[in-house]
């Protein structure tokens, strides 16, 4: 298994382009002749273009085999074969995606960065965080490559021939609808209802309890992000953190009950206004004025800082010191004075 050494490779580049340039010029290759998967990947890749779509279908893709899949609590482990049948190395990242009945994606991950010469192959193990309700409704999954981190937006089959397969492993049908992304979230499409906060030990844990209605007849995809605020209106966000990826089947209504993490503890006593919204860029690049869902609320009553994070202090330091160093009781006077004769 080959992983791509990205930094030492783009030094190369930069040493032999100079050289290059320095002793001769390199003939232009005429138009007619074909690129191949290595050659479009690194070219991406090397130029920084974020994302593949960019890129027009190569003539010699890159092709997955003999995958399979292993299924765990929480994860999938997936083992592939990656060929390169091009001449230049071909690297990226390889790409995972679950689709529903309908072809839309469900969820796409990035299962690592691939690095494989041309006219060979190579074996990768990988695996990637899978929940319970996503592979629940996955139909088909989706293998493909991309340009590093564009799993989420690259184009399908730019650089390599994308494999369907069922979730047991076994080749897809040949009349399953086509992939697709989902259209980006528009208002009126997607309902947000029963929001409570809660701190149920009143330490560091805080869970947010909601219920997400799909009222639309697609597929929904997004991400659910929590935002603070100090005062009761307008101002800078005090927080915004990450609650959850969603994704909504048509007509599907779902409770979550998802933990608030990635906020400063001392926050929860200066935040006087929350919002939670869905959008679909991520969080930290989203707000919850311009996303087309929202739900605003006060802080409850019983959310406050851990104590630890208002007294600065922790279990280990409630301890009273004279009990480890005792002190020694002070003589008596009597026992001071000699006895008289």
């Amino acid at each position: 298994m080959m992983r791509d050494d990205g930094w030492m490779r783009s030094l190369c580049v930069l040493l032999l382009g100079g050289a290059l340039v320095a002793g001769c010029k390199k003939d232009q290759p005429p138009e007619s002749m074909s690129v191949d998967a290595g050659a479009v990947a690194a070219a991406v890749a090397d130029a920084g273009v974020p994302d593949a779509g960019a890129v027009a279908k190569v003539a010699k893709p890159l092709r997955f085999s003999e995958v399979v899949f292993k299924r765990g609590s929480s994860q999938l482990d997936v083992t592939y074969t990656l060929t390169n049948p091009g001449t230049a190395q071909g690297r990226g990242d390889a790409c995972l995606a679950l689709l529903d009945e309908q072809g839309f994606f469900i969820r796409a991950e990035r299962l690592g960065n691939i690095a494989v010469k041309g006219g060979t192959d190579d074996v990768f193990t990988d695996d990637v965080p899978v929940d319970d309700k996503a592979w629940e409704q996955a139909r088909t999954v989706l293998l493909f490559t991309a340009a590093e981190y564009s799993c989420d937006s690259g184009a399908l089959g730019a650089t390599s021939e994308p494999l369907r397969l069922l979730p047991s492993g076994r080749p897809a049908p040949a009349d399953v609808p086509a992939a697709r992304r989902p259209d980006r979230l528009a208002k009126g499409e997607l309902q947000l209802s029963d929001v409570t906060l809660e701190q149920p030990q009143g330490d560091d844990r805080y869970v947010l309890t909601y219920t997400l209605k799909n009222v639309s007849a697609r597929r929904i995809h997004g991400n659910a992000c929590l935002e603070g605020h100090e005062e009761q209106k307008g101002g800078e966000a005090l927080f915004t953190a990450n609650v959850a990826e969603i994704s909504l089947a048509p007509g599907a209504t779902e409770t979550r009950i998802d933990d608030v993490t990635s906020v400063d503890g001392k926050d929860w006593d200066t935040v006087a206004l929350l919002a939670l919204f869905v959008d679909e860029p991520s969080c930290f690049q989203a707000s919850a004025r311009s996303a087309p869902v929202r739900f605003a609320f006060k802080k409850p009553a019983g959310i406050h800082a851990p104590e630890d994070e208002v007294t600065g202090m922790d279990e280990s330091d409630n301890y009273d010191p004279g009990e480890e160093f005792p002190q020694r009781p002070p003589e008596s006077d009597d026992a001071s004075e000699e006895t008289a004769d």
